[in-house]
């Protein structure tokens, strides 16, 4: 039965990742697969949506639903979606190369689906011109991501690439400064730091930290000073931080 299903990494999941999806980019959506909802509701408001916007809906088990997507977070929808498209560096690079200001969100080491997709919505959220990530180095999209994006991994482009130091060459010989997020205080002062128009900002996980080679040819480094008890940030937290600095900074 299984092999009746669209492959994994076309499907999304979730109430509200898809609502984003009808209402910002219904033409990717092919199939909306649901369990059948009871009166009144946000999962009837969905199924009634797509059949206003002619997307073709049918009604499964919740057993199909988790089957499909090899999750039970589901919340009883799952929407089938055309393949993405994955831009090439050369690509992103003329789509931008009228801005005048342009940021870009490079992940290292993200392994975590929900910490990927909560990036994914940062960057959207906050204007970033894409995400590029290894594919060798870290979780890939997944309905799990998408959901956790809340729509964002179908609405901002996306690059994924083999090698993460050779893509940092590029985007530095295109004008970008390459900004690497450390919990090191020899790194500047994020609220101190003074953003480049073209920035190329590089996260890693909680744990494995950004790798030593893309540390080292990074431009500048930058952290985030802490006045509390805990001193660290989900990664996605971080981000959004920092994005939201650039953002302040490129915008006055």
């Amino acid at each position: 039965m299984n092999r009746h299903f669209p492959p994994k990494d076309q499907l999304i999941m979730g109430i509200h990742a898809i609502q984003e999806l009808v209402s910002h980019a219904p033409e990717k959506l092919l199939h909306l697969f649901a369990e059948q909802p009871q009166r009144g509701g946000r999962k009837l408001a969905l199924v009634e949506l797509c059949e206003k916007r002619k997307i073709p809906v049918t009604f499964v088990s919740l057993d199909t639903l988790t089957q499909m997507t090899g999750s039970d977070s589901h919340q009883s929808v799952v929407a089938h979606i055309k393949g993405r498209h994955f831009l090439t560096i050369k690509e992103f690079l003329r789509s931008v190369e009228n801005k005048e200001s342009s940021l870009v969100l490079m992940l290292d080491q993200i392994f975590d689906p929900q910490n990927f997709g909560s990036l994914l919505r940062c960057a959207e959220c906050l204007g970033a011109d894409a995400v590029v990530w290894s594919k060798n180095r870290g979780s890939d999209l997944t309905p799990a991501v998408a959901k956790a994006s809340s729509g964002a991994s179908e609405l901002i482009p996306l690059l994924r690439i083999s090698n993460l130091a050779e893509a940092l060459n590029q985007f530095q010989e295109a004008g970008y400064e390459a900004v690497a997020s450390l919990l090191d205080k020899k790194a500047q002062n994020a609220f101190q730091f003074s953003f480049s128009p073209r920035t190329l900002l590089i996260v890693g996980s909680e744990g494995e930290g950004i790798q030593p080679l893309l540390v080292k040819k990074a431009d500048r480094s930058i952290y985030i000073p802490m006045e509390g008890k805990v001193q660290s940030l989900n990664v996605s937290q971080g981000a959004a931080i920092l994005m939201a600095q650039y953002r302040s900074q490129i915008s006055r």
